[in-house]
């Protein structure tokens, strides 16, 4: 009866998604790993803010890429300087698709026009307990992987 039971149990184990590869939830970037160019190299203290938010069907993203902190416009910023400050920053939000190690993004809104008409984009994953790593497609140049925590379970 043991044995069986114990059979029983691993089955269940080895068929269940396991909670640590959960997606669900919010995450923070923590490392940007750069393949080439000027920023090439791994980076870790600075990175810069950003979230990711995972519910069942939707997911929310926005992020400031590079390495350097925006500067805070001052009172006389001309309209070319502020909208300088917008470029690095990304958002977008829409649904979701996980299959396997891949992430196809379907924007409905983002701050950028062409993200809404460009249609779904994809990422490679991998998940292990509250860590998320991610690397765009292939192809993206410069190619990155980027390493998120998890802040936040749903």
């Amino acid at each position: 009866m043991r044995s069986a039971l114990a059979v029983s149990m691993l089955v269940v184990a080895a068929t269940t998604p396991l909670a640590g590869q959960a997606i669900q939830g919010v995450w923070k970037p923590v490392e940007v790993v750069v393949d080439s160019g000027p920023a090439r190299g791994r980076h870790t203290t600075d990175v810069q803010p950003g979230f990711l938010v995972f519910t069942k069907r939707h997911y929310s993203m926005m992020f400031v890429q590079g390495f350097a902190p925006r500067p805070v416009p001052g009172d006389s910023a001309t309209a070319e300087q502020v909208a300088l400050l917008f470029i690095p920053f990304t958002a977008n939000a829409g649904t979701y698709q996980r299959s396997d190690t891949t992430i196809t993004f379907t924007p409905t809104v983002a701050k950028h026009p062409a993200v809404m008409a460009g249609g779904p984009f994809t990422l490679q994953v991998r998940v292990k307990g509250e860590t998320l790593w991610a690397r765009g497609a292939p192809g993206t140049a410069p190619a990155q992987q980027w390493t998120w925590v998890r802040v936040e379970r749903p």
